[in-house]
């Protein structure tokens, strides 16, 4: 048994060429390169069992020789959504050894524990081919400080059913030093050639064309602080599982079949924003305003493709509902729609771009070599080392002190103000999310949901605002393309600014006893 650790770089044909011929490839190369052909079967039950527990049984043809290799999580049975971690960098056990004949041989694996799941779940009788991969495989040895690094250059196809997809793809594989390598490597590389992480091993795709499940937006999955952690070591797991939540729904997003994939997306960046800003005052300056300038152009370009799937499914359809024979709804959904689908290309072309690929290699590598930290000054204990819970507090209670100056004043307000509240709300609220292990649970929870309750109301508020915006935008389509007269799209937009009066009006109506709720909340951390 081993541990596999290794980067996916998903490329065009074109790209695995010159990445071949790259000049720091050939520089840090130790020996000769070698091409091999690579064919395997993969094996799973009627019910894909293995597949469930982020496993994969393969039977290879290497040259000569067959080889059975069982991948499985580094710790007991793992995730059912593929085999790589969110940035990218796979690591788990692997079991290898030589077959004799064409069918996997489960006796072969070494692990009391897996071979128990093997019993329980009767894989032995079960076990039938799901898909396979072909591919050309060249193998190149590096060496990069003091790690040596294996580059493999892969290009074939996937094929389950009589269908099948492309495979052009370079590996990173660790086989000796620190993960952090991989990174320094591919942000070198990417400066030469094109490519984007890949979060799906070759397994993980198979699975995929095999069952033809269209992708399937993901929630957050909120890490648990454990008390005498230290700031550092609170921030990498708040940050990693940002980091999943963010990858986790590319996929949906490029697929673009469901609306919550851009909102799960969005939500994960802006978690992320307000993780960094929260932990500023322990962040080195250049990584704090690389981080801070990155996000906010990610999270502008997801941003339009929400606010036209908002309009479209808070405004528009339940006015249609209303009004069915109303032929200037008619006219303002048409455009809508086709102005998210231009807005869903925008955020598509973002999440293949370079700069993309770029953010989540520096992220990665910032969390895996600490390089986020603020440098200690001689002499003085490092600030990142202390316990969490003393940080947390200050941190919540200065975000709890803006939410109180802003909201007391609330029926004062202007519409930027109004905003600027809500944006308050919502960084106390991530802030407390963070560190909600950290204080008793049910107070915790009360406070939160006090805290959503601005949100959530002006949240509706700000929802009214950018329709407005987006209304001017749809009558200068409208009237430039000649689609409807001035009239009929004067008309609709009366029918919708009201519907977004009577909104505001209701939601800034109810918002004393929201306050009030709030206001009256215990505070976990005193």
């Amino acid at each position: 048994m081993s541990d596999e650790i290794e980067l996916k770089l998903a490329m065009a044909p074109r790209d695995l060429k010159r990445l071949a011929r790259n000049g720091l490839v050939r520089s840090l190369k130790t020996a000769h390169a070698r091409r091999k052909q690579l064919d395997s079967t993969y094996y799973d039950t009627p019910d894909l069992t293995l597949m469930r527990h982020g496993m994969a049984l393969r039977v290879r043809q290497d040259g000569g020789e067959r080889v059975q290799t069982l991948k499985a999580p580094p710790n007991g049975e793992g995730r059912p959504n593929g085999l790589v971690n969110a940035n990218g960098l796979q690591h788990l056990r692997e079991f290898e050894a030589p077959l004799n004949g064409t069918a996997p041989d489960l006796a072969l694996i070494e692990d009391e524990g897996l071979q128990a799941f093997f019993r329980r779940e009767n894989l032995a009788h079960e076990l039938e081919s799901v898909f396979t991969t072909e591919f050309e495989r060249q193998v190149i040895p590096l060496a990069m400080a003091d790690s040596e690094i294996e580059l493999a250059l892969d290009q074939g196809r996937i094929v389950s059913g009589g269908e099948g997809v492309d495979l052009c793809e370079a590996e990173l594989e660790l086989r000796n030093g620190h993960p952090s390598r991989l990174y320094e490597l591919a942000m070198l590389l990417h400066r030469q050639v094109p490519f984007r992480l890949e979060r799906h091993s070759k397994a993980a795709r198979g699975y995929g064309l095999y069952t033809a499940a269209r992708p399937k937006p993901r929630k957050a999955e909120k890490p648990l602080l454990k008390s005498g952690m230290t700031v550092a070591q609170a921030f990498q797991a708040q940050a990693r599982a940002c980091l999943l939540h963010m990858r986790a729904n590319e996929d949906a997003v490029l697929d673009g079949g469901d609306p919550e994939g851009v909102h799960q997306m969005r939500v994960a960046i802006r978690r992320l924003r307000a993780l960094v800003t929260a932990f500023r005052p322990v962040f080195a300056a250049q990584a704090y305003t690389m981080l801070r300038d990155e996000l906010r152009w990610m999270q502008g370009n997801l941003g339009p493709a929400r606010d036209w799937d908002v309009f479209l499914a808070d405004t528009l359809a339940p006015l249609r509902e209303r009004l069915p024979a109303e032929d200037s709804l008619e006219h303002l959904q048409a455009a809508a729609e086709d102005a998210r689908g231009k807005a869903y290309e925008v955020a598509r072309t973002a999440i293949g771009s370079d700069r993309y690929t770029g953010l989540l290699l520096y992220l990665e590598l910032c969390l895996d070599s600490g390089s986020w930290r603020l440098p200690p000054v001689s002499g003085e204990a490092d600030p990142a080392d202390r316990p969490v819970e003393e940080f947390a507090c200050a941190i919540l209670e200065k975000r709890a002190r803006k939410v109180g100056k802003l909201g007391k004043r609330y029926r004062k307000l202007n519409e930027a103000e109004l905003h600027e509240l809500r944006i308050a709300g919502k960084k106390l609220r991530y802030a407390g999310e963070f560190f909600a292990s950290l204080f008793p649970k049910k107070t915790m929870k009360t406070y939160l949901k006090s805290v959503e309750g601005i949100q959530e109301r002006l949240g509706i508020v700000n929802d009214a605002a950018t329709g407005q915006r987006l209304l001017d935008e749809l009558e200068r389509r409208l009237l430039d393309a000649g689609d409807a007269d001035a009239a009929t799209i004067a008309y609709g937009k009366g029918l919708v600014h009201g519907w977004h009066e009577a909104q505001v009006q209701r939601e800034l109506s109810a918002f004393e006893t929201t306050w009030d709720v709030f206001s009256k909340a215990k505070k976990p951390w005193k």
